[in-house]
């Protein structure tokens, strides 16, 4: 069940200079989250922006819900204000999250911000005895590496700058595994550009990958229109979707990434 209203911040971490992380009290009645999902959260006491800011659970259980956040203009700056014990308004869960079967082997691979959802994903796997391994990728200093630690063995860290740990991005490594691993499904969220490039490796190989896709987005429910995009679908080839309504994840056989449009 949808829950719409405000929620007590019960824990706040600073990951990095610009990355946070805040942790609510979960309303009762939200029965059911799935790794993925988002909300709408009210960012501001003021009233300026004033549009909510869609921010992916990175993690939850029975009582809580996180949020990883990176600070990327006034609303996420303001969010980041918020201390512990002040109350935010949010509304969720949102959005289609990633899909899980019977999945007994998996590979993960995240990009800068795009690890957040991640973190909830594995969490969830390792609790149903899911195989995981995963590749995170970052521009700079990596953050929740411990946490993926925590749930795994089989983890590679990726630097574009930080020579403490493997220099590049997270191609390279994502190929390799695949040389030597037979993967169930695949999850990737990140940069449009990796996810573009992880997909069409995937399609290549006819191996299934589902990607956490990000756009802006203004209501979060599909009645404002603002995220549509494009997949392989319907009369003419393609067919415009709502990001936040019938995404934001998306297989990579059905994907259209067009130009620089986010073609979702």
């Amino acid at each position: 069940m949808k829950f719409n209203g405000p929620v007590k911040i019960i824990e706040r971490k600073q990951l990095l200079q610009d990355i946070f992380q805040i942790t609510v009290e979960r309303p009762k009645m939200i029965n059911s989250i799935l790794p993925g999902q988002f909300f709408n959260i009210v960012t501001t006491k003021t009233g300026y922006p004033l549009l909510r800011r869609p921010i992916s659970v990175s993690g939850f259980c029975a009582d809580t819900i996180e949020f990883t956040v990176k600070v990327l203009g006034a609303g996420t700056q303001s969010l980041s204000e918020y201390i512990v014990g002040d109350f935010i308004e949010i509304m969720g869960p949102l959005g289609n999250g990633f899909k899980q079967g019977d999945e007994r082997k998996v590979l993960m691979v995240g990009g800068g911000i795009g690890i957040a959802p991640l973190k909830g994903l594995i969490e969830h796997s390792m609790l149903e005895g899911i195989k995981t391994d995963v590749i995170l990728g970052f521009r700079e200093a990596p953050f929740l590496v411990e946490d993926f630690l925590a749930q795994t063995s089989s983890l590679t860290t990726v630097s574009e700058h930080d020579a403490a740990y493997r220099v590049g991005n997270v191609i390279q490594p994502f190929i390799e595994q695949l040389d030597t691993n037979i993967y169930d499904m695949i999850y990737a969220c990140g940069p449009e550009v990796m996810l573009k490039a992880l997909a069409t490796i995937c399609n290549e190989r006819k191996l299934p990958i589902q990607l956490l896709m990000e756009e802006k987005m203004a209501c979060g429910i599909g009645a404002c229109l603002v995220c549509t995009c494009k997949i392989k679908q319907g009369e003419f080839g393609f067919k415009h979707v709502r990001m936040c309504k019938e995404g934001p994840m998306f297989y990579g056989s059905e994907v259209i990434f067009d130009g620089n449009e986010t073609q979702c």
